[in-house]
């Protein structure tokens, strides 16, 4: 009997273990504020490779992913499987064309609507 609720045990927590390796997280995190994107990148470098990690730039800041930084920030993303999204609404009221940005950064319409599409897909958000 002892062995038997043993070997149950055992085999309960060998099946919680499987189920955390295949489960996933899929995060977006907004940010209005270039230099964030250092430690945003740390945090999606550390996390599994399944998780699908999604960085939207919105705001004022917006400008600087136009500048030659940027580039190294898009390397880093894509070795951490991270990907760059840019709002729409922050490009026109700054006035940056398409052709200014770099390869790499997708343009959504509104950042906060984005978020909020993919909150209800299931994704957990952060706003910094």
């Amino acid at each position: 009997m002892k062995n038997s609720i043993l070997y149950i045990l055992m085999f309960l927590s060998l099946g919680l273990m499987a189920q955390d390796k295949n489960t996933h997280t899929d995060f977006v995190i907004l940010t209005s504020q270039f230099d964030q994107l250092e430690p945003i990148l740390i945090t999606a470098e550390s996390l599994s490779s399944k998780d699908n990690f999604q960085i939207v730039l919105y705001g004022k800041d917006v400008k600087q992913i136009t500048e030659p930084e940027m580039e190294k920030y898009l390397i880093w993303a894509e070795k951490s499987e991270a990907k760059f999204f840019v709002c729409q609404m922050s490009l026109n009221r700054l006035k940056i064309e398409k052709s200014e940005l770099p390869s790499g950064i997708e343009i959504v319409d509104n950042a906060f609507l984005y978020s909020l599409q993919l909150q209800k897909k299931g994704y957990k958000t952060l706003n910094l």
